[in-house]
């Protein structure tokens, strides 16, 4: 694992974060051995599926930044406990997640925007986004940490136009999302594929999740 790191580590500029997915127990490698072998490498953040996989890496005594890709929102008190930084992909999800940090007094709770560029799964769109940020800048109970998106086909030479659009939407919807904040939006769209065949569009920050 720590070869194959520091082999995507390799196409990455020395100040570009790195997220790495340890769901469904690291894809059957154990969540908690791998996640111990990233946090001693320096990594930036560590991804899980839901809060419960969260719990067991803080059990474990994981002490970084660890991204929820599902939050549910009955977990969301568990991830205030355990300091889980929850993925947010509707308004539905965004005003109750909202609500829940209000009730338990928290502010500036970082959460990860999620951005639809073509996986057609989930994700706020581009048109979305102005309602998006004046909802973000009307409280102060959470902050958006990162934007992001999923390259649906990045290991498809032959759809490397499509990829493109990918890219060229999402700058988009960063550049609306950031005009609406003083700090700075980590921004990651490359996932394992696209580290190694589009490393110019490394943003801050990539995902490698398989690959390791």
């Amino acid at each position: 694992v720590a070869e194959n790191l520091n082999f995507y580590r390799s196409f990455m500029q020395p100040d570009t974060k790195m997220v790495c997915m340890v769901k469904a127990s690291a894809y059957g490698s154990g969540a908690v051995e791998i996640a111990k072998t990233l946090q001693d490498r320096g990594v930036d953040f560590l991804a899980v599926a839901v809060a419960d996989e969260g719990v067991e890496l803080r059990k474990a005594g994981i002490t970084g930044d660890i991204i929820i890709m599902n939050p549910e929102p009955t977990a969301f008190g568990t991830m205030f406990r355990h300091a889980l930084q929850p993925e947010v992909y509707s308004f539905r999800l965004l005003d109750l997640l909202i609500r829940a940090a209000e009730s338990e007094g928290i502010t500036d709770y970082p959460v990860h925007i999620k951005i639809e560029t073509g996986m057609n799964r989930l994700g706020f769109l581009k048109e979305q986004l102005p309602e998006l940020v004046n909802l973000l800048q009307s409280q102060d109970a959470i902050k958006p940490a990162s934007v992001f998106s999923h390259l649906s086909v990045a290991d498809e030479p032959l759809q490397d136009e499509y990829t493109m659009k990918q890219f060229t939407y999402f700058e988009e919807c960063c550049n609306i999302l950031q005009s609406g904040f003083k700090h700075h939006i980590l921004r990651h769209i490359l996932n394992t594929t696209g580290i190694i065949r589009f490393p110019e569009y490394q943003y801050d920050m990539v995902r490698v999740g398989i690959g390791l």
